[in-house]
């Protein structure tokens, strides 16, 4: 995408700022709020997700209510806000993201003012742009999270067989019994990726769910803490 279009999407993204914070399940279904953030602002938001899955997803999470969150890859912030829609208006959510990473992270640093504005009025949004294996990143979230156990907890960063394992050894443990670990991509069969390898070992030792599109794949683990 040139410059120019990417200023025209920038530009509409702040027009339409105002709706995107309006948007909340009182006034709207799971599947209306999927459709507009992947559709608003010519796309501004929209996720890297297959809508099946993610619905499925959110529809799960919804249930949990989460008021503590960590996501483990931030994006173009598209989860980030559903997230934060189906969680408790006065929820906090510590997201994580590497400037530059492989794995279609690391979003322009012109998005961060958009970022901080995504939540309800209650919702807090701690945002940090390194990496997530550094222990100072996660020291970080801990500090954010004050003492406080995270309910649900998203890793969708570095898909490497070394990079996932690390993410979940390092974040897991800052979830509560009886919250949720998701991970996306677990239908990916590609070598390079290593979450299917590392979610087909954990849904053996954990109750869990699978959200898998059809036709086409990239698939959201749930894991039952």
């Amino acid at each position: 995408m040139n410059i120019l279009a990417r200023t025209v999407r920038y530009a509409s993204a702040w027009r339409n700022l105002n709706r995107i914070q309006n948007l909340t399940l009182e006034k709207c279904s799971v599947e209306e709020l999927v459709d507009t953030v992947f559709t608003c602002a010519d796309a501004f938001f929209e996720p890297i997700q297959i809508r099946e899955e993610i619905i499925g997803a959110l529809q799960e999470i919804r249930k949990l209510r989460p008021r503590y969150i960590v996501e483990v890859g931030t994006a173009g912030g598209g989860t980030m806000l559903l997230w934060l829609r189906v969680a408790h208006p006065e929820a906090k959510i510590v997201t994580i993201d590497l400037p530059g990473g492989r794995f279609g992270g690391g979003s322009s640093p012109l998005r961060v003012p958009l970022f901080r504005r995504l939540g309800l009025p209650g919702q807090t949004i701690h945002l940090i742009r390194g990496d997530s294996h550094d222990p100072a990143t996660l020291e970080l979230t801990r500090q954010y999270l004050a003492g406080n156990a995270a309910d649900f907890l998203f890793i969708d960063a570095d898909h490497t067989p070394e990079g996932v394992r690390a993410d979940y050894s390092m974040y897991s443990p800052l979830v509560r019994p009886g919250g949720i670990i998701g991970f996306h991509d677990i239908g990916i069969t590609n070598p390079v990726y290593g979450v299917r390898a590392l979610w087909q070992e954990l849904a053996t030792t954990k109750p869990s769910r699978e959200f898998l599109g059809q036709p086409e794949t990239y698939g959201i683990g749930l894991l039952y803490s």
